[in-house]
């Protein structure tokens, strides 16, 4: 017996009950339409929380002098013969065709005050430039603008929360103090510009001051504490600190990856991925079980059908076989329905996104980052791949049982009930 003829022989099964088939199949396509809804939506805003991290963070691969993230010292900086070592790598083939751009900044730390309060702040020295190309910052400015020329007084952008804090608006003059080496430094700055990002820790406690104002302040013509390197692709990361690594050659720096230099995002994608991987595959098995009833329910109303079949001297294995093409068939009528409906509407909200506003107006945020409110449909390289897999897997599944059930049946069953 021919495949194509046991096809034909389960699908004309498969419609000899249309209103179960139909139904079974519809329930079947909702699950696969769920699946690839939640998934585009889920990578979507992990997607949009990476990107915002990294933007406000230090890139997605950042190279830091080595022990930086376990030691607090405002003097701990890259040393020129690395500073030049990653330029060296970063303009190499193989790193340049991965990487958007990089950007070198100095941290510090220190009080800023204004006539009215102080209060202790994160100093980051950034070249201007290069910075309104990949950081969040240029981009969320409520007010004024971000860094660049400014006159005689050194400009600062700080955000709104600080800003409320200290009581100053635009072009007001506040005092930075910071330590260079031993001795206490200070510096009249004048707010050039005010943002907001929706992250409190960010609004209230950092503000941004030129490269070159900083490494004056410190005393440090040149020094940098870190080189945040930006990609086209943030699955790139590991490959690139990989290429990173081996062109520094041992120098004395570290080079991490987004994850490693921002684990509690990490540890939430992973968290939310893994509740989203479990509230799918719930919904998947519930479809898998009705599948499973509807093949069951088809062979064992069956049973003298497939007695007849083994009196006439068809093998038990064929039967299997055809019970197995009629659970798999109707598996791949509710998958390809509902992957196409899943698509579609993938790709709608993928251009318009989902405004997350129709559920409550408050802004949010989770592991230090500010949540989107339109949140944009986005499914990683392999999603639909491996759903795919799986579904057939289950599809398989659920088809085991009736067709051993099936395959078992004596002839004797031909003659039964006459």
């Amino acid at each position: 017996m021919t495949a194509r003829l046991l096809l034909r022989m389960a699908w004309r099964n498969l419609w000899r009950h249309p209103r179960r088939t139909g139904l079974t199949a519809a329930v079947f396509a909702v699950g696969v339409f769920l699946l690839i809804f939640f998934l585009g939506l889920g990578d979507g805003m992990h997607e949009k929380m990476i990107d915002t991290g990294v933007r406000i963070g230090s890139g997605h691969v950042v190279v830091e002098p080595e022990g930086a993230r376990e030691k607090v010292a405002a003097n701990l900086v890259l040393t020129p013969d690395s500073v030049q070592a990653v330029q060296r790598v970063l303009a190499s083939a193989p790193v340049a065709r991965r990487i958007k751009g990089s950007a070198p900044r100095l941290l510090a730390s220190g009080l800023l005050s204004s006539a009215n309060n102080s209060t202790g702040v994160e100093v980051i020295g950034a070249d201007a430039a290069r910075e309104a190309n990949f950081s969040l910052l240029p981009a969320r400015m409520v007010e004024g603008r971000y860094l660049g020329p400014d006159g005689i007084t050194p400009p600062v952008v700080i955000g709104q929360a600080l800003a409320e804090k200290l009581k100053v608006g635009l072009d007001a003059k506040v005092v930075l103090m910071t330590q260079a080496g031993s001795e206490i430094e200070s510096q009249l700055l004048r707010v050039r510009g005010i943002f907001k990002t929706g992250m409190d820790d960010v609004d209230g406690h950092v503000i941004t001051v030129p490269l070159a104002d900083l490494q004056a302040l410190l005393s440090r013509p040149g020094a940098l504490s870190q080189e945040a390197i930006f990609l086209w692709r943030a699955d790139d990361a590991r490959r690139v600190r990989t290429l990173i690594e081996a062109g520094l050659q041992q120098r004395p720096v570290s080079v991490l990856t987004w994850r490693e230099a921002m684990p509690q995002l990490d540890q939430f994608i992973v968290v939310d991925d893994a509740g989203n991987y479990i509230f799918n595959g719930v919904v998947l098995i519930m479809v898998t079980l009705g599948v499973l009833n509807t093949v069951l329910m088809a062979v064992l109303e069956r049973r003298r059908e497939f007695g007849l079949l083994a009196a006439l001297g068809m093998r038990p294995y064929l039967v299997s076989l055809m019970v197995m093409a009629e659970a798999m068939l109707l598996t791949v009528l509710g998958a390809g329905v509902g992957l196409a409906a899943g698509l579609a509407v993938h790709r709608y909200f993928a251009v318009h996104g989902l405004n997350l506003a129709m559920v409550g107006n408050q802004s949010f945020s989770a592991a230090g980052v500010a949540i989107d409110m339109v949140v944009k449909s986005y499914l990683y390289p392999g999603r639909i791949r491996w759903s795919l897999l799986v579904i057939t897997a289950l599809g398989a599944l659920a088809a085991l049982y009736p067709a051993w059930r099936a395959a078992s049946t004596q002839p004797t069953e031909a003659t039964r009930g006459l």
